[in-house]
């Protein structure tokens, strides 16, 4: 057998996406110019809307759908753009944090509203609908965010280790 006989039997390997934070940061830069948007040209609908449909349990779900289908498109997106194949612990995670960070946010979103109604202040229902408008806005960015991160820290935590 010669020497290139090998070398061709040898099967062209795809290396595994490697993500950049500044990738996420573009996705969160758009979600924040969308809702920003959204808040400046409907200043009555788009906060009543968000707190109507808190109101009614629909809220969290629909933002788990959103950032689980921004979060894995944008992955696909850097896996097509690097001709790499995706990892299976990067699609772990991003599978799993979206629903835990907008699961464990709506928890202290929960919790912000009760001491909000707790106390004796006046106009609550509007200070109410502002904390749901935050904590969702935030709620979005970490859910967008932070999956990234903790790929990107275990991709160098990997790499250290090899």
């Amino acid at each position: 057998m010669s020497a290139a006989a090998p070398a061709l039997a040898k099967k062209a390997e795809r290396r595994i996406v490697v993500v950049r934070l500044a990738d996420a940061a573009e996705a969160v830069a758009f979600v924040s110019a969308v809702f920003a948007v959204a808040l400046i040209v409907f200043p009555t609908s788009f906060p009543h809307l968000i707190v109507s449909s808190w109101q009614h349990g629909q809220l969290m779900a629909v933002m788990m759908a959103f950032t689980l289908v921004l979060d894995g498109c944008l992955y696909f997106r850097v896996a097509h753009l690097l001709s790499a194949r995706p990892g299976l612990v990067a699609a772990a995670c991003l599978g799993s944090m979206p629903l835990l960070v907008v699961g464990g946010l709506s928890i202290l979103l929960q919790a912000a509203v009760k001491h909000t109604l707790a106390l004796d202040l006046p106009n609550l229902q509007g200070r109410v609908g502002e904390e749901i408008l935050a904590h969702t806005y935030l709620a979005l960015v970490a859910a967008v965010f932070l999956p990234f991160l903790v790929i990107r820290l275990l991709q160098q935590f990997k790499t250290k280790n090899v």
